[in-house]
């Protein structure tokens, strides 16, 4: 792995709260080298992030500039798209995305607290929220627990909260930081956008 930096931990923090692995099949008629063409099952993929906060947005978008030299602007549907094939195999290589299939890259579980603190600063903006005390949230219970194991090897002691359960809908799984460890969270992460009294991404 040769991507070992905080801010290729934090992209793969935000992607897993809030990131999408898309790929559409579609037929249809274009040109190719100015020459009308019929296009069968042509493959498109994208890698989606989604979040209605525009700083977040404007933060990942320079995160992909500085990682990978590739500029992505926010659509209006609040949403940043990656395009490029080796950029979307570099992230795929370390976990598949979806809300119950994303789970914390190896090299990042065994890094410096540097990398592990970017990454949990992505997840927290992605899918945290703070008050008095710290929570975060995921319907992944083996991904969250992995968020669980980086928390405490940063000095602190989580805690999973009973799961929020609502009709056809999966369990909602959510790790609960205490009023007393607040302060040094959000001083030792730094959370771009998540502030006392927002709501979870």
């Amino acid at each position: 792995m040769n991507r070992i930096n905080p801010q290729f931990a934090e992209i793969i923090g935000l992607l897993c709260a809030e990131g999408s692995h898309i790929i559409a099949y579609s037929s249809y008629w274009g040109k190719d080298k100015g020459k009308k063409r019929f296009y069968n099952n042509d493959k498109s993929e994208r890698i989606e992030f989604s979040n209605k906060d525009s700083r977040l947005l404007a933060h990942y978008s320079k995160l992909l500039l500085k990682e990978f030299d590739y500029s992505a602007n926010p659509t209006k549907h609040y949403k940043v798209n990656i395009c490029k094939k080796y950029i979307i195999g570099e992230i795929i290589k370390c976990t598949e995305l979806g809300h119950t299939r994303w789970k914390v890259p190896e090299f990042i579980i065994k890094s410096n607290n540097k990398i592990k603190i970017a990454f949990i600063r992505g997840y927290f903006d992605g899918d945290g929220t703070v008050s008095k005390s710290i929570r975060m949230f995921s319907t992944n219970n083996s991904g969250l627990n992995q968020v669980s194991k980086l928390l405490q090897d940063l000095g602190f002691e989580p805690y999973f909260e009973k799961p929020m359960i609502k009709e056809n809908r999966k369990p909602l799984y959510v790790i609960h930081i205490r009023q007393k460890e607040r302060e040094r969270f959000l001083s030792l992460i730094q959370p771009i956008s998540k502030k006392p009294g927002n709501l979870r991404g």
